[in-house]
């Protein structure tokens, strides 16, 4: 796991901020937020906005998800994203299956930028880890304490 961020919130702000032009369907405001968020730490926008991923799967399927289950979230937030023009349902579904921990062999899919593989992850997090309560600030926030917590436990 990568160290916690040197600014968390300056990283929750821009998280907060692309989130807020998901909602909006706002495309331009999309563009500058997730265009400044890219470039923070990829690694540690990757780590926390996975973490972020991950909880809230984990929440909405606590029996774990089937190929049911991902195509529906896959096929939802492609549609709910119409709006902005470079959705790939392709890449929502290596952003998912990397959130759980399965990282898919990079000779079977094509090479995916960080700015582009950043985008779908605000698009699925606005999806699955926004709405009536439950506010993207608290999921942000532990998300932040597990990486803290994860860096000061020994690694084997």
């Amino acid at each position: 796991m990568s160290p916690a961020p040197a600014d968390p919130t300056l990283l929750t702000r821009l998280v907060t901020r692309a989130v807020d032009a998901v909602a909006r369907a706002d495309a331009d405001g999309f563009a500058a937020a997730s265009t400044d968020l890219a470039g923070f730490d990829a690694e540690q926008a990757r780590v926390v906005l996975g973490w972020v991923l991950r909880q809230a799967l984990e929440e909405r399927h606590p029996d774990g998800l089937d190929a049911d289950d991902v195509r529906d979230v896959v096929a939802g937030t492609a549609r709910g994203a119409a709006w902005w023009g470079g959705v790939d349902p392709r890449i929502l579904v290596v952003v998912l299956v990397a959130a759980l921990g399965e990282h898919p062999d990079p000779e079977e899919l094509p090479r995916l930028g960080h700015a582009l593989v950043l985008q779908h992850s605000l698009l699925l997090v606005h999806d699955l880890a926004t709405g009536p309560g439950r506010p993207l600030g608290r999921a942000l926030a532990a998300a932040l304490a597990e990486v803290r917590r994860a860096e000061t436990m020994e690694m084997p």
